[in-house]
């Protein structure tokens, strides 16, 4: 019973280290987090929630072996409560940079159906948003990406998205335009300049490419 009596304290600390870590002392978060999980005194949602905060932690690391750690535990923890819908985004982004797009848009699909945040949406249609462009689906990106921008109209990187969504497409026009609010909001943002460059000399518009290329 003394034992008992001294690690669910213990064990409350370390559930707390781990679930307020940060990108910052992510390599540190590691250790509480597993220490929680191991303890055994969580289970269900409180446990799957230990899992996917590993698994964040795991992948704002520097570690080699960082990517296959956090994608187990976030699997794990999408296992244990299927309805994690932190855990399904995060997993998400990590079938985008595996070019599994397909799993990317399903884990998507479900955690819209689990109910999320406005700030879990914009997630959502970010990753959903570029594994359609990924995969050639510029329609479906476009709306995801305009989606987002709704509830984020100064987002940089969605209006960015929708632009180069445009583009692809073969509408250099709206493309042009996104590009457009996105210098606006930041007049150093390079690959703006770039991509408008590129706008450009789809409507054959040679002199604003020169100068969008000097910017």
């Amino acid at each position: 019973a003394a034992a008992a009596s001294v690690s669910r304290p213990a064990a409350a600390d370390d559930r707390q280290d781990c679930l307020n870590g940060s990108k910052e002392n992510a390599a540190a978060t590691i250790a509480p987090c597993t220490r929680a999980i191991e303890d055994g005194a969580y289970n269900g949602r409180d446990l799957s929630n230990l899992y996917n905060a590993r698994g964040y932690a795991w992948s704002w690391t520097n570690f080699a072996d960082r990517v296959d750690h956090a994608f187990k535990d976030y699997t794990e923890a999408i296992r244990i409560d299927p309805e994690a819908v932190g855990a399904l985004l995060n997993r998400s982004q990590l079938y985008n940079q595996r070019r599994d797009y397909d799993r990317a848009i399903a884990d998507v699909d479900r955690a819209f159906e689990g109910g999320l945040s406005d700030y879990g949406k914009r997630v959502g249609y970010r990753e959903r948003g570029y594994a359609y462009q990924a995969k050639g689906d510029n329609d479906h990106a476009i709306a995801d990406f305009s989606d987002g921008i709704r509830l984020d109209p100064n987002n940089k990187a969605a209006l960015t998205a929708r632009g180069n969504a445009y583009l692809a497409k073969g509408d250099p026009d709206r493309a042009t335009a996104d590009y457009d609010r996105v210098i606006a909001l930041d007049p150093d943002y390079a690959i703006a300049y770039y991509n408008r460059a590129l706008a450009y000399r789809a409507k054959g518009d040679f002199d604003r490419v020169i100068a969008d290329c000097n910017e």
